[in-house]
């Protein structure tokens, strides 16, 4: 089972045209415990604030003339769905989307307004996904899975290709890649050690949300059996896919987990330091780059993915220390 190099570089070279590239960016002072310089790719600056706009653009563009037509539906905890909402709504596509009230209002107001309908499950991924599976064998909708979908995987995969080209003759020693599903880091990691095998990619996920971690040190998927408390909304999903976990175990160097704290002060210091709003979903990976102590070559640098910034003026200030 893998992700093909050639369908990888379709969708980077379609995705390059139509939403272009995310950002890199340098924060002078910022090294991991190790003293390697930390770079970010930005892709919270994407349209709908999050790199899931990418699969769902890539995967909309790849849809039949009779899938369109049966409208589309898709399950999520705020930025697939947004990003499904808009991808359809830019190609007139119907979209219905499965979300659950504990998601934060900012981010079921916003798919609301990119024209997508709304439907609420009870709160866990397993709920949702039910949902929207029940949802389109009853109606005939074309489900948009979040990470568990070739199509979609693909489109996060072109964060890697494009990545490496900004850094050119220096590519980084390694990228911190935030895990949910999964199907952002299966992607990218599935790009780069295509690419450039010399690259060590490392997940990251919240200490109390750490299903990944715990599948890939069994070898097996260990789901959790309810949302755990943390702040990282946006990658609190109970079990990597069924398509994301090979592809995470073949690529993956490693994946790792940061506390509450850890993750509160990454937010702030991509606020304060970068000025740039990164939810907290999307800061674990520069909270692990932190307290890295990877060992790199002399002068090389890491990369981190500041992968979604839909988080709200009012929430990100909570972050403050006391």
């Amino acid at each position: 089972m893998n992700l093909p190099l050639s369908d990888i570089r379709a969708a980077a070279d379609f995705l390059a045209g139509k939403l272009g590239a995310s950002a890199l960016v340098g924060v002078n002072r910022w090294r991991t415990a190790s003293n390697a310089p930390i770079v970010v790719k930005a892709e919270s600056l994407m349209p709908t604030g999050s790199f899931k706009i990418r699969g769902a653009t890539w995967c909309i563009a790849t849809l039949t003339a009779d899938e369109r037509a049966r409208g589309v539906i898709a399950y999520s905890t705020g930025n697939h769905a947004q990003a499904v909402a808009k991808a359809a709504t830019d190609e007139g596509i119907g979209a219905t989307i499965v979300m659950s009230p504990d998601v934060p209002r900012a981010k079921i107001d916003a798919t609301e307004a990119w024209g997508a309908c709304v439907v609420m499950a009870e709160p866990s991924s397993h709920a949702r996904r039910a949902l929207a599976e029940s949802l389109a064998q009853s109606h005939g909708y074309t489900l948009i899975a979040p990470y568990d979908d070739w199509r979609v995987m693909a489109g996060q995969a072109s964060i890697g290709v494009e990545l490496l080209r900004q850094c050119g003759d220096d590519p980084p020693a390694a990228v911190f890649v935030p895990i949910g599903g999964g199907g952002l880091i299966a992607g990218v990691a599935a790009a780069i050690k295509q690419l450039a095998p010399q690259v060590a990619v490392i997940g990251v996920e919240p200490a109390l949300e750490d299903d990944a971690a715990r599948s890939l040190r069994a070898g097996r998927i260990v789901s959790m059996a309810a949302p755990s408390a943390s702040m990282a909304d946006a990658i609190k999903v109970q079990c990597v896919g069924d398509l994301t976990f090979p592809l995470i175990r073949r690529y993956v160097d490693d994946i790792v987990t940061v506390d509450e704290a850890q993750i509160a002060c990454a937010c702030r210091r991509y606020f304060n330091e970068a000025k740039l709003v990164v939810e907290p979903g999307g800061a674990v990976a520069l909270a692990a780059a932190f307290e890295s102590r990877l060992a790199v070559r002399s002068g090389a640098r890491v990369a981190v993915l500041a992968c979604g910034g839909n988080v709200t003026l009012e929430r990100l200030a909570s972050f403050a220390l006391p």
